[in-house]
């Protein structure tokens, strides 16, 4: 069982970073075997809207999220990860998004397997947890309807600016534990 954390934060050890982590803790703890994709950290370019992947069953760019095609497809379950960035998750998170357009072919129907678990985390400064819900709920519908996942519940991260803030919430970092021991059921 393989579970894939996916940041979409350009700041490692940030609060997102830390929430995710700590999902993926659980997750370790119940047998998976865990990694993590920084996605600041990649070199990659956007889909360039080329149409290549619907006649193709792969990207036609090669950079690096061609070796994060594979590790997709071998993964059984995720973590999503992302802030709150002018009420979206970030730009890293939206680019990478985009870019799994090549993992669904031209009748929009996910080239990998189906029923894969996943889970968001969404950290936000904004200390109303229902401020940013749609947010959620869209990339939750890109992920159930074109990638055929199956959405566990989320986690929002509300109200820490400071990722030393998030660490004195220790009933917060037990949730994101348990959802990680979890995830896989």
């Amino acid at each position: 069982m393989k579970v894939l954390g996916i940041v979409g934060s350009p700041r490692k050890n940030g609060t997102t970073d830390m929430v995710v982590q700590k999902v993926l803790e659980g997750a370790a703890e119940s047998g998976a075997e865990t990694e993590t994709i920084y996605i600041n950290d990649l070199n990659f370019k956007g889909c360039q809207g080329c149409g290549f992947c619907n006649v193709m069953p792969e990207c036609k760019i090669k950079d690096e999220m061609t070796g994060v095609y594979t590790k997709i497809e071998e993964a059984d379950g995720f973590v999503f990860g992302s802030p709150i960035y002018f009420f979206q998750f970030s730009g890293q998170m939206r680019l990478f998004l985009d870019r799994c357009y090549a993992l669904v072919d031209a009748d929009l129907k996910p080239r990998i397997p189906v029923g894969k678990k996943a889970m968001m985390v969404r950290s936000q400064g904004d200390p109303e947890k229902a401020s940013y819900e749609n947010v959620s709920d869209e990339f939750a519908e890109v992920l159930k309807t074109f990638l055929g996942m199956e959405i566990k519940d989320g986690l929002v991260v509300a109200g820490f600016d400071l990722p030393r803030d998030v660490v004195k919430d220790t009933e917060l970092l037990e949730e994101a534990k348990q959802a990680g021991l979890h995830l896989m059921d």
